[in-house]
């Protein structure tokens, strides 16, 4: 589990974050063009999420090369893709989002390329927070994220929202994902504990681009969420 150190909320979207040293992942390093932001949007965090994304199956989540992590730093999307093309698009952007996180972590980079490409307005504030903390403690990451159970709340995709924008509520399971020092390397091992459980509300909007395109743009947190365990 992360080293924690607490970082403000920003504006009503964040009621709770989740704090410096290690949070989701992947596998490699890479490079994007950003994304002009578009207007944000708020979510609120309510319910636990339960259950598939979708009814059926989609194609296999696919992930942008250019939030690609080292081999050090794994992230688990643990879930089926759904068939609907809206949901599939706004997941996988999710999914890119809270890589990107990590990726900007690594790269010690606040103005990373690709975290600006997948976020805008609150989302990508509590983004930047969390990736400047831990540039000034002088923190990367190491080991495993697992994200899991996501689900669909207000917004497009067939929830009954507007049309545009969706809503996407999942858990993070952070007890196996750690700080490291970037001088000298040391992991700073934690135990378990419950604030180990997270709850992520991502709001994301489809950008009026030539080729339809997701950003995240609002976001709640909540850590010590314990309807997350397994």
């Amino acid at each position: 589990m992360r080293v924690r150190c607490a970082i403000p909320a920003f504006a009503t979207t964040v009621v709770a974050a989740v704090v410096l040293s290690a949070c989701g992942g992947g596998s490699g390093d890479g490079g994007s063009e950003t994304i002009p932001p578009a207007a944000p949007t708020t979510a609120a965090a309510t319910t636990a999420p339960s259950g598939t994304p979708g009814s059926r199956t989609g194609a296999p989540l696919t992930l942008d090369p250019a939030v690609a992590l080292p081999a050090d730093v794994k992230v688990v999307f643990d879930w089926t893709m759904p068939e609907d093309p809206a949901q599939h698009a706004a997941l996988t952007a999710a999914a890119n989002y809270l890589q990107s996180i990590d990726h900007a972590v690594v790269r010690q980079n606040a103005q990373d390329p690709p975290l600006h490409a997948y976020a805008a307005g609150d989302a990508l504030a509590y983004a930047g927070d969390f990736v400047q903390r831990n540039i000034e403690a002088k923190l990367t990451l190491s080991g495993t994220d697992r994200f899991y159970r996501p689900v669909f709340g207000n917004g497009a995709a067939g929830t009954g929202g507007s049309k545009g924008s969706v809503e996407i509520r999942l858990c993070d399971d952070q007890s196996k994902i750690y700080s490291k020092d970037v001088v000298g390397g040391k992991v700073h091992v934690t135990a378990e504990s419950d604030k180990s459980y997270v709850l992520f509300d991502i709001v994301l909007v489809e950008l009026p681009t030539a080729h339809p395109y997701w950003q995240a743009q609002g976001i709640t947190v909540k850590e010590g969420f314990l309807q997350c365990k397994d």
